[in-house]
């Protein structure tokens, strides 16, 4: 079964958890949508992953959801948010994943994040602020 996880970041949190993401995953591509925006209907699973500002999700991503939600819908689904605000986790999903993508998932999740000013700097830990333990459970649970 091939998975894709296709995601968009900004600091950098996102696609070091895609990258975690995809280590616990068999037959994995990861793809940032801002370099490649792959075929959807070449892969039995997706997962989406963004990270958030101001509420919203990144709008690649809140775009591929648009265009693409007939073909999310056929697929098996995943979807993980990098917030710096677990309080409203809850409010960012509703807010910004339609009822029918939500209710259709195998498991929805915030992988923790930083504010921007607070990115790691090159050279220091990356996950800093990540739950690394919330990607392999969430890993597991979409196996």
């Amino acid at each position: 079964m091939a998975v894709l996880v296709l995601y968009a970041s900004k600091t950098g949190a996102t696609e070091q958890c895609a990258k975690v993401l995809s280590e616990e995953l068999s037959k994995c591509t990861i793809c940032d949508i801002s370099i490649n925006e792959p075929n959807l209907a070449e892969f039995d699973s997706i997962i989406l992953g963004a990270g958030v500002r101001d509420g919203k999700i990144y709008k690649p991503i809140r775009d591929v959801i648009k265009k693409n939600k007939d073909e999310l819908l056929s697929k098996k689904m995943g979807y993980f948010i990098c917030n710096e605000k677990p309080k409203k986790t809850e409010e960012i999903i509703g807010d910004n994943i339609p009822d029918d993508l939500r209710n259709a998932a195998i498991c929805i999740e915030s992988f923790g994040g930083y504010k921007a000013y607070a990115a790691p700097k090159e050279g220091t830990d990356q996950l800093k602020g990540i739950f690394v333990d919330r990607i392999k459970a969430f890993a597991q649970q979409f196996k």
